[in-house]
């Protein structure tokens, strides 16, 4: 064979090849060089590009992919759950005494004074169907501060010691866009809510660069394992502040970023903002940049304070929390489109994705400004809103995972059946031409991109049901929302999500083709290898 005259530095050959590209093109092998795809096309006419230092990949008949972008994920968050000496979660634990538990496990494992973390409890799941409190965890954590984060971050209970140590007591007010709930006595409980829980994790002692650095490797080692090469962190700093920007910078000094990473920093520190004269943003490379800046407008449907145009079906008088009243949302999106931020609102309740859709309107005409500007989660949004954000180019990244994690409770408890069958309507979107990705928000749900797929194409909640099954889209429209189509809510399209020539060398590879399996077995499929800038970063033998 006459040797090639430009080898690849890596082949992957064998196998199923599905570009994504315009023309949905597939092919049976690629190559990359310098970390980026050079050619697709058949075994023989990539065979011609194997040099004696070629890495080869033999597909044996699997499926290549472009690398998964996670388009909304919280990676400090994420990794801070991973190494936390209490899961707090539901499963493993059926009652508030089983948290209790295991946080007393904890003091027993630590000396007095040291903070106790955990994570993902969810008081719709616990058999007491309440939130804990500071009276359940003082007795166990006399001397210990406890913080327990609800599984959707909107919430978080302090023992009666954490709360001394961030400066919560009987006279301290509610913060704005937030609550202290209070005993019948006026005393605080325990249980902080939406701004009251983030004013208190940002007063967290532990919360240091070298933590925090810690905890984004955690999370960028379980996102490889996934097939995601690209990460949307939308809310840099809403867990640790300043601190997890410095973060980020020194992974990304010490080139140990291996996920890419875009960046949405938290609102509240953007220096300027509030005055309405928001710095500009910063670009940075291809490893880590962050040009966007993420808004909370409302809060959380399965806490009740999801922003919702008609009541709760379990408490028809309460509608949720609007975090920014309408105007305060509308100027803040002018000053940091003025600044040139790409603007992404978390938005659950259609009342708040209403503030945030007629925000976006004020903007004025979006033909060309280049505008990309985003609605995070966008769980209830109707069909007249939809409509106004096709108009306006507005883009959507749907938390579709709520279909199976909370679609049951959605139905018979917080929505009821019409609502329900709506959340993260994403046939509809589609028709309209809306750009949008999925995600899975982690760690409020799962990390895996194909379970989230798979709920976007069969719609199966965790009872068994389907849930508004006239919403449901195709696999390949499911994959494109985790690939091409994410990358394009960041506008970088034109450098990943799909398999072309010029593009990041960023690919996934899966046991079985997620186009032609039956639909129910998306999510077991297996990524057996992950590729990033044409070097293999893990494989199914590195678990």
């Amino acid at each position: 064979m006459t040797p090639a005259a430009n080898p690849a530095d890596l082949v992957l050959t064998g196998g199923t090849v599905h570009t994504l590209d315009a023309g949905a093109r597939t092919a049976r092998a690629v190559a990359a060089t310098g970390g980026l795809i050079t050619e697709v096309g058949s075994e023989r006419d990539i065979a011609a590009l194997i040099g004696p230092r070629t890495k080869v990949l033999d597909l044996a008949g699997r499926t290549v992919i472009p690398g998964f972008v996670e388009s909304h994920n919280h990676p400090t968050f994420f990794g801070l759950t991973l190494a936390a000496p209490v899961d707090a979660g539901s499963p493993p634990n059926d009652r508030i005494s089983d948290i209790v538990e295991r946080v007393a496990q904890a003091v027993r494992d630590r000396g007095p004074g040291e903070w106790i973390r955990g994570f993902r409890y969810d008081d719709t799941l616990l058999a007491d169907n309440r939130h804990p409190t500071r009276a359940d965890l003082d007795p166990v954590a006399p001397r210990n501060p406890v913080l327990l984060t609800h599984v959707s971050g909107h919430f978080c209970v302090a023992n009666s010691a954490a709360l001394r140590a961030v400066g919560i007591d009987a006279n301290t007010p509610d913060p704005p866009g937030g609550r202290i709930a209070r005993d019948e006595s006026g005393n605080p409980s325990g249980l902080l809510i939406e701004s009251a829980a983030f004013l208190a994790t940002s007063q967290l002692p532990g919360q240091d660069v070298e933590t925090l650095t810690e905890a984004l490797r955690l999370a960028d080692a379980e996102y490889l394992a996934n097939g995601i090469t690209s990460v949307h962190d939308t809310g840099v700093g809403l867990i640790g502040g300043a601190a997890e920007l410095s973060a980020y910078r020194r992974l990304h000094r010490e080139g140990a970023l291996r996920t890419r990473v875009h960046g949405y920093l938290f609102h509240e520190l953007l220096d300027g903002l509030r005055e309405g004269v928001p710095e500009p943003p910063e670009p940075g490379d291809d490893a880590f940049t962050m040009t966007g800046v993420k808004i909370v407008a409302d809060g959380s449907i399965q806490g009740l304070t999801g922003c919702l145009a008609e009541g709760y079906t379990c408490a028809p008088d309460e509608h949720g929390m609007l975090l920014l009243e309408p105007d305060e949302l509308a100027r803040r999106i002018a000053a940091l489109d003025g600044a040139g931020w790409q603007v992404a609102v978390h938005g659950n309740g259609d009342a708040a994705i209403e503030a945030i859709v007629q925000g976006y309107q004020r903007l004025g005409a979006p033909e060309g400004t280049g505008r990309r500007h985003r609605i995070e989660h966008c769980q209830t949004a109707r069909e007249d809103q939809l409509d106004r954000m096709a108009a306006h180019d507005v883009l959507a990244s749907f938390f579709v995972k709520h279909v199976y994690f909370w679609g049951d409770r959605h139905r018979d408890v917080f929505l009821g059946p019409e609502r329900a069958a709506r959340i993260s309507p994403l046939a509809s979107a589609r028709r309209r031409g809306i750009h949008f990705g999925l995600h899975s928000d982690t760690p409020v749900t799962p990390v895996p991109p194909l379970e989230g797929i798979w709920c976007a194409v069969t719609r199966t909640t965790s009872g068994g049901h389907t849930l508004g099954a006239e919403q449901a889209v195709s696999a390949r429209d499911a994959l494109r929302a985790y690939t091409i189509d994410a990358a394009y809510l960041a506008g970088e399209e034109h450098l990943k999500g799909s398999i072309e020539p010029g593009k990041f060398a960023d690919l996934a590879v899966l046991d079985d083709d997620p186009l032609t399996v039956d639909p129910q077995r998306l999510r077991d499929l297996r990524v057996e290898a992950t590729v990033r800038g044409g070097e293999p970063v893990w494989t199914g033998t590195t678990r």
